[in-house]
């Protein structure tokens, strides 16, 4: 299954997704944001006004989130393994995201 239809990469069978939203990062740009069963993704559309195309630009396992907030409840901020900085993704259900975050986490026994 690919995401959306729209972007080349392709989900493996055993994932789902489960949300989806428009969001945008400062960092990477406007674009969707996706949660699977594995993991977060960030489709960010590129290129011109002809030629718009869509790019994954951020891809992390849901384990690797240690932290999850959604402070002023339109920022999504995560702090991933290894990262110093925490991710700020402003989605108009980041307290909903947070939440499903959570949630998906302590079912897997990582928060």
């Amino acid at each position: 299954m690919s995401i959306a239809g729209v972007t080349k990469m392709e989900l493996p069978p055993d994932e789902k997704i489960i949300m989806q939203d428009d969001a945008k990062s400062d960092f990477f740009g406007k674009g969707t944001l996706y949660m699977t069963n594995k993991r977060i993704l960030l489709d960010v559309k590129t290129g011109g006004f002809l030629s718009k195309t869509t790019e994954v630009k951020l891809d992390k396992a849901l384990g690797t989130i240690k932290a999850v907030s959604a402070p002023g409840g339109k920022q999504l901020q995560m702090q991933f393994e290894g990262s110093v900085e925490p991710t700020n993704i402003h989605v108009a259900n980041a307290e909903k995201w947070e939440a499903a975050i959570k949630s998906a986490l302590a079912v897997s026994g990582k928060m």
